[in-house]
């Protein structure tokens, strides 16, 4: 489990990275207003949207236990990766605000580097919670095409 979101940690920084820099040389300011406007509500809103899928995917997978017989324990690590996600998304959010925090301070904003940093950071929480909705949409695809 960790190495996983260290994996999306990195991946997201990385894609923050690729577009704070693709940002900067087409001068652009449209992305860092929207994200400054509406990152907190959107990662709440997709928190919301996930909650909602997890619990059609939970019950969709209990009535498949009670149909087989299998007993609940065939599922543990599934529970437990849902939960994984419930928690990454809130520390999303709370990034999100702490990261939004810094970009607004004037002190961050005397330094050139740091509001670059800043922004990454701020793309790459944007970009990991859509991996995580993502994540999200494909357990509910593998649950869809389950034929067992």
């Amino acid at each position: 489990m960790i190495s996983h979101v260290l994996k999306n940690t990195c991946v997201s920084i990385g894609c923050g990275f690729l577009v704070e820099m693709i940002s900067s040389l087409l001068d652009e300011r449209f992305l860092h207003s929207f994200l400054c406007d509406n990152l907190v509500t959107i990662l709440i809103a997709l928190l919301a949207i996930n909650a909602t899928t997890m619990g059609v995917v939970l019950t969709k997978i209990r009535d498949m236990v009670d149909d087989k017989g299998n007993g609940g324990n065939c599922f543990k690590e599934t529970r437990q990766q849902m939960l994984l996600s419930i928690k990454e998304q809130i520390c999303l959010i709370a990034l999100a605000v702490s990261f939004l925090i810094l970009k607004s301070s004037s002190v961050v904003n005397e330094y050139g580097n740091l509001v670059l940093i800043v922004n990454v950071f701020i793309s790459a929480v944007f970009i990991y919670g859509l991996m995580v909705l993502y994540d999200t949409a494909k357990s509910v695809l593998i649950i869809v095409d389950f034929d067992a």
